[in-house]
């Protein structure tokens, strides 16, 4: 699940946020947004309210996942109930038995047989069988119909979530951890099983059926007995109490221990290169091993309790069945009641204790739901930053002319890191970005592509402001390639089809020979056929960029936004690509953001950013005679390649 999870978080980046993301041009992004090299917010821990013992508002919304399946439960409850029915008869059948047998023994059924009385047993044993073998066959398919009712609502709240993750914005990702993600999609809502297969079921068997039909079958026996145990029922009620309000909190913390131990460790298997790189496998042991013995401590306070509170129990139904033995042994030797009603009343105590027993069982796994729930829900009402409008049009066929005007924008709108970005980019040209790293070079690209909206000012496609159009329409009409490009677990063939599903082999050779790919591809194991392993991992840097702009070019975008996208390669793989780039790009506006200043020097405009502003513009010619910034960049590029 770990991979699956991974894999989706950098899906969802690729996707050009928004609704967008099952358009060819959001197909043809290759990587995740901290890629782009901005600044995002900071990663903050997720700060819970204090988990209140059962929160009846996250109840009712968790019937409104069960609702859709109502049917099913009803069926599954009433073959359940009918179970139960033909169970309850058991102890009947084991007092009458008892009965018959003592008094034929001691002579008290006058002119019945031994034969008589063996055929006589024989009927009750053989429909106490038939009940049994009905109860067996209607417990069956009451786990069947149940278990499949929750496992439904089990699928439905992950593809709602996952769904939820698609739609989010990239500032989520940019400050949520990707442990806790998969906090969400795993172990939170795997909460939540045992609730939604057996949650109503618990509820209606341990208290209606049970609980209520085992002290009418002891009234029904003797209600003497049953006046012996009742005092009982509010020890059993105070025990409950106080461990509710005990465990609450114990079972809140250790949910939020076990997520810190899988985002630790989903940050160290995403970062192994740097781990070993920096020689951190000691360190970072000694964190997670840390994060383990609090997560340990955290179940084991939670087992403690749990160790104090089954065992009260049963020290109260052992109570149950001594005051039921001794004060029914009372009532047989005065001759107020039989055997059979003494060991019926003593199996029938066992029945209702059994229920209270696994009530307690169940608010556990309450507790724990409660605690995913809480989780759940609250991702599902995290509401993306960027949305379409509700009166947002699709974007017809663009041309790909690009329009800032005043636009200013910061991660923390109190910390702008543009400051009003103005520029029109003409369709079909080149235009570049060129400044230090944090300048703002790609929050302007990541604006563009509607990863973000600015605080200030407009972003405009074809005259259309960008908050006003659809996702989708708007992303099928771009591509972005990366430095760091993602492959997918899968083909080379698959994954250039990630940008077009539809596109047949024979569409991906020809793009693969129009781009230049054709060659460098088929030298590869099984050509398109080859599996490129997780995340590219089979692939060298220079094939998995090669793969990425085959991608890109099979989108077929209007707007292209390249992010030292030819930095990965090697020198000769970096002259075959760019070769490609010239019938890549043709007719297409394209925005370039690179450090080597030989891939931008033929852009028809340069943008020199700094600090969030633009103080130079115009071509590579034009700007080295303005002696300016740029100037001063070039010259240092001239000299370290000397």
């Amino acid at each position: 699940m770990l991979k699956y999870i991974t894999s989706f978080a950098a899906r969802v980046r690729m996707m050009f946020g928004g609704t967008g993301g099952t358009g060819a041009g959001a197909a043809a992004v290759a990587a995740t947004a901290p890629v782009l090299g901005v600044r995002p917010p900071p990663v903050i821990e997720e700060q819970e309210e204090r988990y209140k013992p059962i929160d009846w508002t996250l109840v009712r919304r968790l019937l409104r996942e069960l609702r859709p399946y109502k049917a099913q439960y009803i069926i599954g409850i009433s073959l359940g109930l009918t179970h139960v029915l033909l169970d309850l008869v058991g102890p009947e059948f084991i007092g009458r038995i008892s009965d018959y047998t003592t008094n034929f023994l001691r002579g008290a059924m006058q002119g019945v047989s031994q034969d008589d009385a063996i055929r006589h047993l024989c009927k009750l044993v053989g429909i106490w069988a038939l009940a049994f073998i009905g109860s067996v066959i209607f417990q069956r398919f009451c786990i069947l119909t149940m278990t499949r009712a929750g496992e439904s609502v089990q699928f439905d709240l992950r593809r709602k979530l996952f769904n939820h993750l698609q739609e989010l914005s990239m500032s989520y990702y940019d400050k949520t951890k990707l442990g806790r993600i998969i906090s969400r999609m795993t172990s939170d809502i795997g909460a939540l099983r045992e609730v939604n297969v057996w949650g109503i079921w618990q509820i209606v068997y341990s208290t209606t059926v049970m609980c209520v039909a085992a002290v009418a079958m002891i009234v029904f026996s003797d209600w003497r007995l049953l006046l012996a145990v009742a005092w009982l029922a509010p020890v059993l009620y105070l025990a409950n109490r106080l461990f509710q309000k005990r465990a609450a909190g114990m079972h809140q913390q250790a949910r939020e221990g076990w997520t810190r131990v899988s985002t630790n460790l989903a940050e160290n298997i995403t970062g192994m290169r740097v781990v070993t790189g920096f020689h951190r496998q000691d360190p970072n042991l000694s964190v997670f091993n840390r994060l383990q013995e609090d997560n340990t401590e955290n179940n084991v306070r939670v087992a403690r309790m749990n160790g104090v509170y089954q065992p009260t129990l049963q020290v109260i139904g052992y109570v149950g069945r001594f005051i039921i033995l001794l004060y029914g042994g009372y009532l047989v030797a005065t001759n107020k009641v039989t055997v059979g009603g003494i060991i019926k009343s003593y199996l029938y105590w066992d029945w209702f204790m059994n229920p209270v027993q696994v009530l307690g069982n169940f608010h556990n796994q309450m507790l724990m739901a409660m605690a995913g729930a809480e989780r759940v829900f609250n991702l599902l009402d995290t509401q993306p930053d960027v949305a379409d409008a509700d009166d947002a049009k699709p974007l017809t066929r663009v041309i790909g002319r690009v329009t800032f005007e005043d636009v200013t924008f910061g991660y923390n709108p109190e910390r702008p890191v543009l400051h009003d970005i103005n520029f029109e980019a003409r369709p079909g040209e080149m235009y570049a970005l060129v400044g230090a790293t944090g300048s703002g070079k790609s929050s302007i690209i990541s604006l563009i592509a509607r990863f973000y909206q600015p605080q200030k000012g407009r972003v405009l496609v074809d005259g259309n402001d960008l908050r006003y159009v659809t996702g989708e329409s708007l992303h099928k009409q771009m591509g972005l390639v990366l430095q760091v490009n993602y492959l997918f677990t899968g083909t080379v063939l698959e994954n250039i089809r990630y940008a077009k599903p539809g596109a047949t082999e024979e569409d991906v050779i020809r793009a693969s020979r129009e781009i230049g790919s054709y060659d460098a591809i088929m030298t590869l194991k099984d050509g398109l056929h080859t599996e490129v392993g997780e995340r590219g991992a089979n692939m060298s840097l220079g094939q998995r960029q090669l793969i990425c702009f085959t991608r890109a070019y099979l989108a077929d975008a209007r707007i292209f936004m390249l992010d030292e996208a030819t930095s990965a390669v090697d020198t000769a793989t970096e002259l075959l690509v760019q070769n490609s780039l010239e019938k890549l790009l043709a007719g297409r506006t394209t925005f370039v953001v690179a450090h080597r200043l030989s891939t931008i020097m033929r852009a028809d405009c340069i943008l020199v950013i700094d600090k969030g502003r633009i103080i130079e513009r115009g071509t590579h010619k034009e700007l080295l005679e303005t002696g300016g910034k740029y100037a001063h960049l070039y010259r240092q590029f001239v000299l370290h390649s000397e």
